[in-house]
């Protein structure tokens, strides 16, 4: 699962600073993924992936949010890896709608 985060960060990180104008800085894209038990029904999970742009303008560090996909399974009924390949797939799909409008670099 982590080589398919990693394979997916690096992509969007390669798209994502081809869209910046020149002057704008770079960025690295980041995934964080969660998997927790925090409903009263212990069976009952939330799986968070989130992506964020961070960068360096002005020297000063800023992160822009791209995505944040938060669903809950039961993990008596579906695994903790079926439900990562599951939002895994729906951020792909995401990011296949992101307009490279929106990309821009906040201070």
């Amino acid at each position: 699962m982590n080589e398919t985060l990693n394979l997916i960060k690096e992509s969007f990180e390669q798209w994502y600073n081809g869209k910046l104008q020149k002057d704008e800085p770079h960025v690295s894209i980041a995934i964080n993924y969660s998997d927790m038990q925090t409903l009263s029904i212990k069976a009952y999970h939330t799986i968070k992936l989130e992506v964020q742009a961070i960068g360096i303008k002005e020297g000063k560090s800023f992160i822009v949010p791209l995505f944040l996909l938060q669903e809950n399974y039961n993990h008596g009924v579906t695994s903790e890896q079926e439900a990562k390949d599951g939002i895994t797939k729906k951020l792909l799909i995401e990011m296949f709608d992101y307009p490279a409008s929106t990309v821009v670099c906040k201070s």
